[in-house]
C-alpha cells in the first residue's frame, strides 16, 4: 500500500474509534455524579448484604466518591473536547445530525434511567 492510503485508513480507524468512544460515553455522561446509595440498593438486594457489608461498602464508596467525581469531570471535558473535533470536520447539515443524534441518546438514556429508578423504588 502507498503511504498516502495507510494514512487515510489510519484517520478512517481514528474516527470510527472517536465516533465510538463518543457514542459510548454519552450514558456515562449523562448520569450525575451521585452519592453511591442506588449501587449499594442493587447490591444490597441482589446479594443480600448484612448490615455489617452494607456499612462497609458504604464506607467504601463514600471514600471512593472524590476520585470518581474527579475521572466524571474528565469525562466530560474529554467528550466536550472529542464533539468539538468531530463537529470541526462536518458540514453545517451533518453537524445538526450530529447534535439530534446525541439529544436522541441522551432521551433515550434519560427514560430508561427513570424507569430503573421507579423499578427500585418499588422494590
Amino acid at each position: 500500500m502507498t503511504p498516502h492510503l495507510n494514512e487515510r485508513s489510519y484517520t478512517m480507524r481514528t474516527f470510527i474509534a472517536l465516533v465510538i468512544s463518543a457514542v459510548i460515553a454519552i450514558p456515562v455522561l449523562a448520569m450525575p455524579p451521585g452519592d453511591g446509595s442506588h449501587m449499594l440498593k442493587g447490591l444490597t438486594r441482589h446479594l443480600d448484604l448484612s448490615e455489617e457489608q452494607q456499612a462497609q461498602v458504604k464506607a467504601i464508596l463514600d471514600a471512593k466518591k472524590p476520585q470518581m467525581d474527579a475521572i466524571h469531570k474528565q469525562m466530560q471535558a474529554l467528550k466536550a473536547e472529542t464533539d468539538g473535533e468531530i463537529k470541526g470536520i462536518l458540514t453545517t447539515e451533518q453537524v445538526e445530525k450530529f447534535e439530534s443524534m446525541q439529544e436522541k441518546r441522551k432521551e433515550r438514556f434519560k427514560e430508561k434511567r427513570e424507569h430503573r429508578k421507579e423499578k427500585l423504588n418499588k422494590e
